[in-house]
């Protein structure tokens, strides 16, 4: 999934000293890098990839208006497609004009329409994508990002290179710039157009994405074995000193010994693709490695089904909250590495509310809790575990011996990544192990709000639904400090789902390399060239 609240990291090495023979995938060669990151993606659909694992890749290839990086705790963006944009005193129209230099890989121009037809394509009906919160916000609109048969919306291409947005009501400029300039990554026109939108997720184009408009061009996909990624020379914010980039399919156990032998030169960043916590002490005393751990932008989490009744008292939610020993799992899971807490907007973020407490671990408390709710201690519940974090993994057995222990029965079940959202999408479960990575922006409709993308559990609950429009609604950021307190003490009630810690992301990046860059969602690339004079004028 993917996030945003961590500070840019630069690590300054060498990038010109001779590189070790890249011993997976492809030559030997001064100028290719090596990443490596735990699970395979599944599909490279720019409006529609469902993972951050195929995100990664994605976000190589294709750009988005804006790029955007955290300076004391706030977000300031840099142009990307866009050389400029500026925004209305009203806070309602945002005109973005395109760098005359961006192009598609095929040599094609990246216009207006290019952006003009990303926007009506994710918010056609027929089409499947997770990118509707992020345009939500425009006029025309609902709030799935969608619009009507034949309704218009605020977006039109002004000339070649200009674009006006108009959202329907004023709103704060930084959260339309990260949702709409930052996360939505444009669509090449030319390619799709013909594609018919309730055959769009089906396009074979998002299993070989040769059209690009980003930094590297797609080579090839070896299936759960590794991307393979060239230099666009013709990409319009300067040609990428790393000529070559194998996105490795690296399960955390091999990590270390390809760092030691210098096959592996950076961990893709947090929740897919970090160093295992048993191996962190080796890798910081690597003498050809530099080592980094920072609060991570996101957090480890249990969804609860809602579609299952026995779930839905919320005495039998906050009853799991008190049987589980969070605090357990960062201290000997994560050694420390990381801080417990109750809601989706965490400590670091400006919105956090401070007068929030965690649920305390309280077994007798939970026991009380269940007696009074019914509970039948003859259910077995689903707990479905993605492989791949061997954290994650652990914390199930902890869960289950935890809840076990107040009369809650579990069966653990685990497997890959794609099958485990297939299954979420499906309901297929009663609990679920999975991780978030989000905005800065503390707007979580997308998750928590009736009918969002990543709402996994079937969650609705009309008054926190009112809670999630009027943040988005609001434009003054005090109004919405007030309104994102009362939404995250209504969570802390509610146990939506529990989030059992946020950990500290932990990567490792070779001495050999400079300039290597954690992005506010807290990955890793290496195109510093990327960031220059904001283009807010």
């Amino acid at each position: 999934m993917h996030v945003r609240w961590t500070v840019v990291l630069l690590i300054v090495a060498s990038l010109l000293l001779p590189l070790s023979p890249v011993r997976a995938a492809g030559p030997a060669s001064s100028l290719v890098a090596v990443t490596g990151m735990w699970s395979p993606p599944n599909n490279f659909n720019p409006i529609n990839t469902d993972s951050s694992y195929g995100l990664y890749a994605i976000r190589f290839m294709f750009d988005s208006l804006v790029v955007a990086r955290l300076e004391n705790n706030k977000l300031v963006f840099s142009p990307d497609l866009a050389e400029r944009w500026s925004v209305s005193s009203d806070h309602q129209t945002f005109t973005f004009t395109l760098n005359p230099k961006a192009a598609w890989h095929d040599g094609k121009p990246v216009t207006a329409d290019d952006v003009v037809y990303t926007v009506m394509t994710i918010s056609d009906p027929k089409t499947e994508t997770n990118r509707g919160a992020d345009i939500a916000p425009i006029a025309g609109l609902d709030a799935r990002g969608k619009r009507t048969a034949g309704g218009t919306i605020g977006i039109r291409a002004v000339n070649d290179r200009t674009v006006e947005v108009k959202t329907r009501v004023p709103v704060d400029p930084q959260m339309f710039l990260e949702l709409f300039g930052y996360n939505v990554y444009i669509l090449p026109k030319h390619v799709l157009a013909d594609t018919p939108p309730d055959q769009f997720s089906k396009s074979p184009f998002f299993q070989r994405p040769m059209v690009g408009d980003g930094p590297y061009k797609f080579v090839q996909y070896q299936t759960d074995e590794y991307i393979e990624l060239a230099a666009n020379d013709a990409y319009h914010l300067g040609v990428p000193k790393v000529r070559r980039v194998f996105i490795r399919i690296t399960p955390p156990a091999s990590m270390v010994a390809q760092l030691q032998h210098g096959d592996l030169d950076v961990t893709a960043g947090f929740s897919i693709g970090e160093v295992p916590i048993e191996d962190w002490a080796t890798v910081k005393a690597m003498p050809n490695v530099n080592a980094a751990s920072f609060p991570a932008p996101g957090y480890q989490y249990m969804l609860f089904n809602f579609q299952k009744t026995y779930l839905q008292d919320k005495r039998v939610r906050q009853a799991m909250a008190e049987a589980i020993d969070r605090q357990l799992m960062v201290s000997q899971l994560l050694r420390g590495e990381g801080v417990i807490a109750d809601g989706p907007i965490p400590p670091a973020n400006p919105y956090f509310n401070k007068t929030v407490k965690p649920w305390p671990y309280d077994p007798a408390k939970a026991k009380d809790l269940l007696r009074e709710a019914g509970w039948d201690g003859n259910r077995t519940l689903l707990l479905r575990v993605p492989v791949g974090n061997t954290i994650r993994e652990r914390s199930a057995d902890i869960i289950a011996e935890n809840l076990a222990a107040v009369g809650i029965k579990t069966q653990i079940q685990k497997s890959d990544f794609p099958t485990l959202i297939a299954a979420a999408k499906k309901g297929d479960y009663d609990l679920m192990l999975i991780g978030w990575a989000g905005p800065t922006d503390p707007d979580v409709s997308s998750q928590y709000r009736t009918g969002g993308q990543y709402n996994f559990s079937f969650l609705s609950m009309p008054d926190m639904d009112k809670l999630l429009d009027a943040g988005t609604t609001a434009s003054d950021p005090a109004k919405r400090k007030q309104i994102y307190d009362q939404f995250q003490v209504m969570f802390a009630d509610q146990v939506p789902v529990l989030v059992l810690y946020y950990p500290n992301a932990r990567t490792a990046i070779s001495r050999r390399m400079e300039n290597v860059l954690a992005d506010p969602d807290g990955a890793y690339d290496f195109y510093p060239f990327r960031w220059t004079a904001s283009g807010v004028r």
